[in-house]
């Protein structure tokens, strides 16, 4: 029997923040088509390396240990000319470095490294609390979709600071529901998602 699609309540609010750079991960050209990325020891975590094409696809992966400076050289002469991003994952932020292949040589556009930070989403038996920091103008969709791929709520923002959500749950029915962020902007896109269960057990992953 379908379920019937709930009306959730919220509460919305923000405020500003204002954007900085990141000093704890450098991007450098190194001549040819190579470039070498610098994390500073601050960080002090497992770090997640990624290299992606424009569509997506992961093209490397490497993990890096920052309990001390880290820096390491990566070559791309195999790379056809194109789009590419850098991405480097601590586990509550992404940075970002966009990076063109050309036939000789790489474009690594200064300031141009871009912090998406993880949202938080924290769930009760009553309520969803949600928070994004967002250090630009990045499109924010954020949809509550059930098991059956039934979207409760969504909606699209592009606030910049923190965006803080609160949703009344109470109406939903028992199941799986999943809280789904999607962020994009001009040349990037990252997406998150958090699962819950409304039943004998609200927990949240």
């Amino acid at each position: 029997m379908m379920k019937k699609v709930a009306t959730l309540m919220l509460w919305m609010s923000s405020y500003f923040v204002c954007a900085g750079s990141s000093p704890e991960v450098s991007v450098v050209y190194a001549g040819n088509k190579t470039f070498a990325l610098y994390l500073d020891q601050a960080q002090k975590e497992t770090q997640l390396v990624k290299l992606k094409d424009k569509y997506g696809q992961v093209l490397l992966s490497d993990r890096a240990r920052t309990t001390e400076s880290f820096a390491r050289r990566y070559n791309l002469m195999n790379l056809p000319a194109g789009e590419y991003f850098l991405t480097v994952e601590d586990g509550t932020r992404t940075f970002v470095q966009p990076i063109t292949v050309t036939i000789n040589a790489l474009n690594i556009p200064e300031n141009a490294l871009k912090t998406v930070f993880t949202p938080s989403v924290v769930v009760s038996t009553a309520r969803i609390d949600y928070t994004l920091l967002c250090l630009d103008e990045t499109a924010v969709t954020i949809e509550i979709i059930d098991e059956f791929g039934r979207k409760n709520y969504t909606a699209t923002t592009q606030e910049q600071g923190s965006v803080q959500r609160r949703f009344d749950i109470r109406s939903l029915t028992p199941g799986t529901y999943s809280v789904v962020t999607k962020l994009k902007d001009n040349q990037f896109e990252k997406r998150y998602t958090e699962v819950f269960t409304i039943g004998e057990i609200v927990a949240s992953r």
